[in-house]
């Protein structure tokens, strides 16, 4: 009784795809009618080729998965995944709101019942209720993501025009000033105006590359370039402002270096991230002693870097890698050096985390995956 269920069920599936292939194009037609009239209702002006998008390919693959799923929900899933993201930047674009988008999905629901579906079929309606149902979940989610990329990489447009425009004024300035100290009779006060205006050139140039890459690792407009890397050499590299800072301070700066570790990074992502929590721990610590250790661990290698700062609470630790949150500190910053150190290492496929002990010291870490086949050695040495 069972075995004849179960065929009678398949035997319904696939009569229901041969009717969705065989009415595709009238369904399309019909579907894009409606649509329209809905659309314009809405104040929405569009063509077509832009309201068709994705539908006509959906529908095969709908019937594709009625022939090849044992589940309807798995089903709609996968025949939507293959055009979900495409169709909703269309969506995002052209200004639809959630709603409307739903509502398409109700709509061709009702247009392939009406078309392919005999009324009197209730497995037939049930089946396409629940394949629709399930596209419809996993086009809200692809909308919501496309509609946050979108609003990324707006944000991203408009900060690269800013920098842009900043850039010019301040290499004016910045060649301005080079040409004040080529005069032969400056006096020590002007050589000090000069050297206070070179670090303040200096500080804003570096804040203005700093909010552009910020912008576009957030708007996923930087994709890693990966090689094998020794990562004590991008360490080392990376570490240069941070040993000079600790210098002029009296502060105590180590680095312990496994020189035998080969990451797989991008070279550039990996030193940003380093120098940014580096950098960081020097600001933060006003006496005592920062450490950087790198370390092997099992397919990882791990960069700790700690302090001796008044410490973070668990309130700001939770929100500490968010862009522009500075905590409580009363030093200078943009509040976007960890946020960059978070997306440059998860680009990579690595992870960053931070504790403290709240009164005094701060532990961050990150990890990079280990080049393929690279061994590591358990030696260290000074740096």
């Amino acid at each position: 009784m069972e075995a004849q269920e179960a065929g009678t069920h398949e035997a319904r599936r696939r009569a229901l795809a041969g009717a969705i292939e065989r009415h595709q194009a009238e369904i399309v037609s019909r579907w894009l009618e409606r649509v329209r009239e809905e659309t314009e209702k809405a104040g929405h002006t569009v063509n077509a080729s832009e309201l068709r998008d994705g539908i006509g390919d959906y529908l095969s693959n709908l019937a594709d998965a009625l022939r090849n799923s044992e589940s309807a929900e798995i089903g709609g899933t996968d025949a939507w995944k293959r055009v979900a993201k495409e169709h909703a930047l269309t969506r995002v674009r052209l200004g639809f709101d959630i709603d409307q988008l739903v509502h398409e999905f109700v709509i061709l629901r009702r247009v392939t019942q009406q078309i392919a579906i005999d009324p009197s079929d209730g497995l037939q309606i049930v089946l396409l209720a629940d394949l629709i149902d399930a596209a419809i979940a996993t086009s809200v989610k692809s909308y919501v993501d496309s509609r946050d990329y979108r609003t990324r990489q707006q944000e991203e447009e408009h900060l690269g025009f800013l920098t842009h425009e900043l850039r010019n004024p301040l290499t004016t300035a910045s060649l301005a000033a080079s040409q004040l100290r080529k005069d032969v009779g400056l006096n020590p006060r002007s050589v000090r105006v000069l050297d206070l205006l070179d670090h303040g050139l200096g500080r804003t140039k570096d804040l203005i590359e700093q909010a552009l890459l910020a912008g576009k690792l957030e708007a996923g407009q930087t994709q890693p370039a990966m090689e094998n890397l020794r990562a004590a050499d991008v360490i080392e590299e990376a570490l240069t402002a941070a040993r000079a800072e600790a210098r002029r301070k009296g502060v105590v700066f180590e680095a312990i270096c496994d020189r035998d570790i080969v990451v797989r990074a991008d070279p550039q992502l990996m030193m940003s991230a380093i120098q940014n929590l580096a950098d960081n721990a020097v600001k933060f610590t006003d006496n005592g002693r920062v450490e950087i250790v790198l370390e092997g661990r099992g397919d990882e290698a791990v960069i700790h870097v700690r302090d001796n700062c008044p410490g973070i609470s668990a309130a700001e630790l939770e929100k500490i890698f968010e862009p522009y949150e500075r905590g409580s500190s009363e030093k200078p910053g943009t509040g976007l050096g960890l946020a960059i150190a978070r997306r440059a290492i998860t680009l990579m496929g690595g992870t960053i985390g931070a504790e403290s002990k709240e009164k005094r010291g701060c532990h961050f870490w990150i990890t990079v995956p280990l080049a393929a086949g690279a061994t590591n050695s358990q030696a260290t040495e000074g740096g």
